[in-house]
């Protein structure tokens, strides 16, 4: 018998794990800080070196059994040598974290009936694992911590009340149905009362079970997320699949039919049956997920990953259909130049355009971003090129191994937020999905089949989403009230962020536009910025031109349309046969926009939905006035209307002029009313409207918002 002489003793049981163990017993001396300890390895007959530990640890008591008993029969043997107050049992894929013992010690010993202490287990990519659960019931097979319905559905209701580490607040001990064996600290004293593992559970559940034993005498179970593991999962079970998952759920019945006593002969029939049935998909899920990982790449980084998981870069994956001109390119641009490059490593994915659409790719022409073009990310929807699309991503995220997958547009939504489930399925990854909604398509665009058609794929891709991004306050009450796509928790607001310089210091190249045009100082430029597309509405645009125009049929007035699309040649002949083209010019895509807004006197936007328009946000900071119809965001961006809205329609806001939706009369009496207003009142409206974007619309707020954001899912 040995001395009572230390305080701790540690338990690892090892198959064919071998080079993990080495790290293990690396990490349990680093954690003990020079205290003393017993450190038992009971081995079940690997044939992978296991002599390499003595060599390495001559310290460390190794027993090598001739056949593989089993994990409880294993530990059993160790704990009929244990000597001290308490026992650690460890998996040989888990390591210990620095620090480990001093807080799980001091709190034993001041809570005497504490039993058995889970501290908190991370993945290896650094996730928090559902290492606290409540005792299972029927439905745990199917809201288990990794079962397909928790992976479709993480935060459903049945899930949430069975993994109980996901109600901790990742500091506070709280105790618990039962802990996990990957990394559990045993009284002996418990031990003593209730007694040794049940070695009928070759592997799995056993820790459930002497975790209600426990109960039952009048022990607790703590989880104590002060202090922490991390755990490799499946080093040793993926030796032997089909053994692995034949005892994982015979252990399942074996616990069902001990607590579940008496017991019919059809319910134990249903029982067979229904663990027979997840057995045969398990086995084949789990054979996919399992090629999977042997076939994937270590991404760069991984070594220190695994050892330090909280220092690393985290690898953000953004994606985008297509780079056309508009707010969702910046701002994909400027999130993947302008992430912290000490903290974060950006991957860019993107499609290519349609030819009538403006090409914002010059952007990255002089940054040296990462850059991963997918033909078939396109605009279009085509079933077979989608598939191939989703395909092409998963394969992306195979190689890239990313912990967040940032999507912008419907489009690449859809396909990555899908190729994202796979791979977390089949990888056992904890990827997480975060989705910008930088509009909308369910009003506008399609037919109102159609539109609930796309509300209910919007809806389900929420379900597997970890955060929803709304870009203004309007937009999250539509997306959680008005179309339900999520609830309102689950949706964040993170308003869009600019390089606004060369719009706040536009006044210098005043006259480039004018002079491009050919047309005097004192003619006054109305105009419209964006894609020539039927969303953006540019007929109510030139309807109202022409209203404006048959009332001042002596003033000096030019509409400018600058953007390119679909409708430009339609949009051209409709000013012929209306008269207006002396009138009205298609200027198509300028790049150097600043120009414009130099020379503008009044921005329009008459679109027929919206989320935030960039096009405001820059007249707002060039300090031109704007006018724009009620959709969407544009209500947040100009302000709340003032007490004098006329029967028109014509809404004065504090920083611009709202009109209804499909109205060009309403529109043309707000342009009116712009042009015949007292200039200190424009002039007082657009400084507002200046000071209001430089606050909120700067690239700084934008960037220090999605990086917070980023941290917290990571964390999570």
């Amino acid at each position: 018998m040995m001395p009572k002489a230390f305080s701790i003793d540690i338990i690892v049981v090892n198959y064919n794990s071998t080079d993990c163990l080495l790290n293990c017993i690396d990490s349990i001396y680093d954690a003990l800080k020079g205290r003393k300890a017993h450190i038992f390895v009971q081995d079940n007959a690997s044939t992978d070196g296991v002599d390499r530990i003595q060599e390495r640890f001559p310290d460390v008591l190794l027993r090598k059994n001739k056949t593989n008993i089993g994990f409880a029969a294993a530990v059993n043997q160790a704990l009929k040598k244990c000597t001290s107050t308490y026992a650690v049992l460890l998996n040989p894929d888990s390591m210990l974290e620095k620090g480990f013992f001093e807080d799980i010690l001091s709190y034993l010993d001041e809570n005497p009936t504490v039993g058995i202490l889970g501290p908190k287990i991370l993945d290896s990519d650094g996730k928090v694992q559902g290492s606290a659960r409540s005792f299972p019931t029927p439905l745990t097979a199917f809201f288990g911590r990794k079962s397909l319905f928790t992976r479709l559905f993480p935060n459903n209701p049945i899930t949430t009340s069975n993994v109980l580490t996901m109600r901790s607040d990742g500091v506070t001990p709280m105790e618990v149905d039962w802990v996990s064996g990957a990394c559990m600290v045993v009284n002996l004293k418990a031990v003593e009362t209730v007694g040794y593992l049940d070695e009928r559970f070759f592997i799995y559940w056993e820790d459930a079970d002497w975790c209600r034993r426990m109960w039952e005498a009048g022990w607790k179970v703590v989880y104590f997320p002060r202090a922490c593991a991390v755990h490799f999962v499946g080093v040793s079970s993926d030796q032997l699949l089909v053994r692995s998952l034949f005892e994982f759920h015979k252990s399942v019945y074996l616990l069902f039919d001990k607590y579940s006593r008496p017991s019919s002969w059809i319910m134990k029939a249903v029982i067979i049956s229904g663990l027979y049935f997840r057995f045969c998909f398990v086995f084949f899920s789990s054979g996919i997920a399992l090629w999977v990982r042997k076939h994937q790449p270590l991404p760069h980084g991984t070594k220190e990953l695994r050892l330090h998981p909280a220092t690393r870069k985290i690898r953000v994956l953004r994606m985008i259909a297509r780079l056309n001109i508009g707010g969702p390119a910046i701002h994909v641009y400027l999130l993947t130049k302008g992430l912290d490059k000490e903290k974060f490593e950006s991957t860019l994915v993107t499609g290519i355009i349609s030819p009538l659409e403006g090409d914002m790719s010059y952007l990255l022409e002089s940054e040296n971003l990462k850059t991963i073009v997918i033909p078939e990310l396109q605009r279009e929807i085509s079933f077979k090129m989608d598939l191939k699309t989703i395909a092409k991503i998963f394969r992306v995220l195979m190689s890239e191994h990313p912990d967040i997958v940032h999507t912008h547009t419907a489009k690449a939504g859809t396909s990555a937020r899908l190729a994202a489930l796979a791979y977390n399925f089949f990888g056992r990854n904890s990827l997480r999905a975060v989705h910008t909604f930088h509009g909308h398509i369910f009003e506008g665009y399609f037919s109102k089949g159609k539109s609930m058609f796309f509300i209910l794929i919007e809806r389900l891709l929420a379900r597997i989403t970890d955060a929803v991004i709304a870009i203004s306050k309007t937009q999250k009450e539509d997306l959680a009230e008005k179309f339900r796509i999520a609830p309102a928790e689950k949706i964040k607001t993170v308003e869009l962020g600019f390089e606004l310089e060369p719009f706040l210091n536009s006044e210098n190249e005043r006259g480039k536009f004018r002079r491009s045009l050919g047309v005097s100082e004192d003619t006054i430029l109305i105009g419209i910025i964006g894609r020539l597309v039927p969303i953006k509405n540019h007929v109510m645009f030139l309807r109202a031109a022409k209203i404006l125009l048959e009332r001042h049929p002596d003033r000096k007035l030019l509409f400018v349309v600058v953007g390119d699309g679909e409708l430009r040649v339609e949009l051209e002949r409709f000013c012929e046969n209306q008269g207006l083209t002396d009138h009205v010019r298609f200027c198509g895509w300028i790049r150097e926009v600043y120009q414009v807004y130099a020379d503008l006197d009044i921005l329009a936007l008459t679109s027929i939905n919206e989320g935030t328009p960039v096009s405001i946000i820059e007249a707002m900071a060039s300090s031109v006035p704007v006018i724009a119809t009620d959709v969407g965001g544009v209500r947040d961006l100009l302000g709340s209307p003032n007490d004098s809205v006329h029967s028109d329609g014509v809404m004065l806001c504090e920083r611009g002029i709202l009109c209804r939706n499909k109205d060009p009369l309403g529109f043309a009496k707000g342009l009116d009313y712009i042009l015949e207003s007292r200039s200190t009142d424009r002039s007082e409206r657009v400084a507002k409207a200046r000071a209001f974007v430089q606050e909120r619309f700067n690239k700084d707020r934008l960037l220090k918002d999605m990086e917070n954001l980023y941290f917290e899912l990571v964390k999570s």
